[in-house]
C-alpha cells in the first residue's frame, strides 16, 4: 500500500461494513468527516471484495481523484473510467460520472453484474440521476450488489434523511479533531447592519438574490476586508458567497486592500478555474472567492481561513464549507472561520457554534477542542449541584482525548517540511502527482519512512513517528526555550553554512535555521 496503513478508525469503518453486510444490510451509509479519508476506505473494501466494483461520482471533476485514491490503496490490474470521452464499461472496477451514466445510451452498455456499489457524496442520492443508476444496478435488491454511500453529511440538501439507508458508521469533525486527525477550529462573527429576518426562503433555503442585495447594501466585501485583516492576517483564506457578484465584489475588495485575491464561479473557464487554483496553491494568492464551485471535492490542506458571507439553513452546506478548512498541514495550528452572515437572532440560520454545538464567544476565544471541554465541564459543575440538565449527546466521549497537539513544522528548499528530533531529521518531501515521501535522515544516512502518500497522511505518519521517538519539547511551537538567544554553537554551526545571523536571533530561529538546511540537502 506503498506505505500507507489505514487508521484506527478507518479499520472500524470497515469492519462496520463488513459487520453490516454480514446481518443483511444492502444499503449501508460510512458518514465520515472531509479529511477524514473515506476515499481510502472505500477503496480498501473494493481492493478486500470479490467481483466486480463500481464507484459513482457526483461530477466529471471528482473522476480523478477516486482514480488516484484506488491506485493508491491497491493498483488494480482492470480500472476503468466512465465519463465524458472515457466508456471503459468492461473494466472489473469502474469509477464513473452519474451525470455520464445517468444516460440512457451510456447505462443501457453497463453490465448489471456489480458485487459492490461506492456512491460517493451520498447525500445526492435522492436527485434521479442516481435513483436511474441504483435502480438499473438492482441496489438494495437482497440479491444485488453491497451498496455503500460515503458522505460528511447524512441527510439531503432539504435536511431531510436519506430514506432506506442505514448508518453503519459515523466520525464526525470532532472526533476528527479531538483524535488529531483534523485541524482545530476557531470562530468570529462579524455583525453586518443587515436584517436576516427578512430573508425569504425557497426549495429549503435562502433566496440568493435578495442574500446578495442584503450583503452588499451592509458593504459586506469591506467588512470582511476589515475582519480578516484583524484576525486573520496572511491566512491562506477561501470566501463562500450566494452568487457570482457578491464573490466579484469580495475578491475586489481585497484587492483594493493589496490583499493578493480572486473569484471563480461555474462560469469560470475549467482552464482559468485550475490556474487560479495553482496560484493559490504556490501562494501566490492568499485569497479566492466562490460561488458554488469550491464546496465538494476541493482539497488545499493548506487553507487556514473559511470565510462564510453564504447565509444558509443547510447543516449539510455550511459543514461542507467547514471541511474545506479542518485538513492537517505542516505548520498549521487552526483554522479561523470568520462568519459574516452569522451574527443575527435568526434560529433557522447555521453558524459554526451552532453545527459544533458550543458557545459563540468561547468558539472566538479559543479552538474547539477547548470550547467543548467548557461545554462539558459546565455540564458537569451543573449536574453536581443537583440541576437538572439536558443530556449532551457527545459520540466522542467514550474515547479519551489522546496527547496530540500541532508540531513544530520547518519550511526547507525544494518545497520540503522538516522536524528535528534529538539525533535525526524527520522530512516531508514532495514526489510525483501530488505523492509525498517521509524520509528520517540520521547520521548514518537516510532513509524513507513512507512514500506515495497523501500530505497528510505523510504528516501523520512523521508525526505518529515523532510522538512514539519521544520528541517532547522540540517540537512544540510554544516551548519556552525558543525565546531565549541562539547559542554560541548554533551560532558556530550557521557561520560555517554561511547562513544569516542576525544579532537578535533566537534559539528557535536558530534550530528553525539549523533543520531546514539538514532537510534541504540531497
Amino acid at each position: 500500500m506503498s506505505g500507507l496503513t489505514l487508521r484506527p478508525y478507518q479499520n472500524e469503518a470497515l469492519a462496520a461494513v463488513e459487520a453490516a453486510a454480514a446481518r443483511g444490510v444492502r444499503r449501508a451509509l460510512l458518514v465520515m468527516a472531509t479529511g477524514l479519508g473515506k476515499t481510502i476506505v472505500f477503496a480498501e473494501l473494493i481492493r478486500r471484495r470479490a467481483g466486480r466494483a463500481l464507484v459513482l461520482v457526483h461530477r466529471d471533476e471528482l473522476v480523478r481523484q477516486a482514480v488516484e485514491k484506488l491506485g493508491l490503496v491497491a493498483p488494480l490490474a482492470s480500472l476503468g473510467v466512465v465519463k465524458a470521452e472515457r466508456d471503459d464499461v468492461d473494466a472489473e472496477t469502474i469509477v464513473a460520472s452519474v451525470q455520464t451514466l445517468a444516460r440512457d445510451a451510456r447505462l443501457r452498455r453497463l453490465r448489471p453484474d456489480f458485487d459492490t456499489v461506492i456512491v460517493d457524496e451520498a447525500h445526492h442520492l435522492a436527485a434521479d440521476t442516481y435513483q436511474r443508476v441504483l435502480g438499473h444496478l438492482r441496489v438494495g435488491a437482497d440479491d444485488g450488489p453491497l451498496g455503500l454511500g460515503v458522505t460528511a453529511t447524512p441527510e439531503r440538501g432539504d435536511g431531510q434523511p436519506l430514506a432506506g439507508w442505514e448508518i453503519v458508521y459515523r466520525k464526525d469533525i470532532l472526533h476528527g479533531i479531538r483524535e488529531g486527525y483534523l485541524c482545530d477550529l476557531r470562530a468570529v462573527q462579524v455583525r453586518l447592519a443587515a436584517d436576516f429576518g427578512t430573508l425569504h426562503v425557497r426549495a429549503g433555503d435562502f433566496v440568493d438574490r435578495e442574500a446578495e442585495a442584503l450583503l452588499l447594501d451592509a458593504a459586506a466585501p469591506e467588512h470582511t476586508v476589515a475582519a480578516y485583516q484583524e484576525h486573520a492576517p496572511g491566512r491562506k483564506a477561501l470566501i463562500f458567497t450566494p452568487t457570482v457578484r457578491v464573490a466579484h465584489e469580495m475578491a475586489k475588495a481585497f484587492q483594493g486592500a493589496g490583499v493578493a485575491a480572486e473569484a471563480i464561479d461555474a462560469g469560470t473557464p475549467l482552464e482559468v478555474r485550475r490556474e487560479v487554483l495553482a496560484r493559490f496553491h504556490a501562494g501566490t494568492v492568499r485569497v479566492i472567492a466562490n460561488c458554488a464551485v469550491l464546496t465538494e471535492g476541493f482539497d488545499e490542506p493548506s487553507v487556514d481561513a473559511v470565510i462564510v458571507a453564504r447565509p444558509t439553513r443547510s447543516r449539510l452546506l455550511y459543514v461542507q464549507m467547514l471541511g474545506r478548512g479542518t485538513r492537517l498541514y505542516p505548520g498549521k495550528g487552526d483554522c479561523l472561520v470568520i462568519d459574516v452572515v452569522g451574527a443575527t437572532d435568526r434560529h433557522d440560520l447555521m453558524t459554526a457554534a451552532q453545527v459544533l454545538q458550543v458557545a459563540p464567544r468561547s468558539l472566538a476565544r479559543r479552538g474547539v477542542l477547548a470550547a467543548v471541554e467548557e461545554r462539558e465541564a459546565d455540564e458537569a459543575r451543573a449536574a453536581a449541584n443537583g440541576r437538572l440538565v439536558a443530556e449532551s449527546v457527545d459520540l466522542f466521549r467514550p474515547h479519551p482525548p489522546l496527547p496530540r497537539e500541532s508540531l513544530h513544522w520547518v519550511k526547507a528548499g525544494a518545497g520540503r517540511f522538516a522536524l528535528s528530533l534529538e539525533s535525526a531529521t524527520l522530512i516531508l518531501a514532495p514526489g510525483l502527482e501530488d505523492c509525498w515521501r517521509v524520509l528520517l535522515r540520521e547520521r548514518a544516512g537516510t532513509r524513507a519512512l513512507a512514500d506515495g502518500l497523501p500530505l497528510e497522511y505523510a504528516q501523520g505518519t512523521a508525526e505518529d513517528f515523532a510522538r512514539k521517538a519521544g520528541a517532547g519539547a522540540l517540537v512544540r511551537p510554544g516551548a519556552t526555550w525558543r525565546g531565549a538567544p541562539a547559542s554560541e554553537k548554533q551560532r558556530a554551526l550557521l557561520r560555517k553554512w554561511r547562513v544569516p545571523i542576525p544579532a537578535d536571533m533566537t534559539k528557535g530561529a536558530a534550530a528553525d535555521a539549523i533543520t531546514a538546511h539538514l532537510a534541504a540537502r540531497p
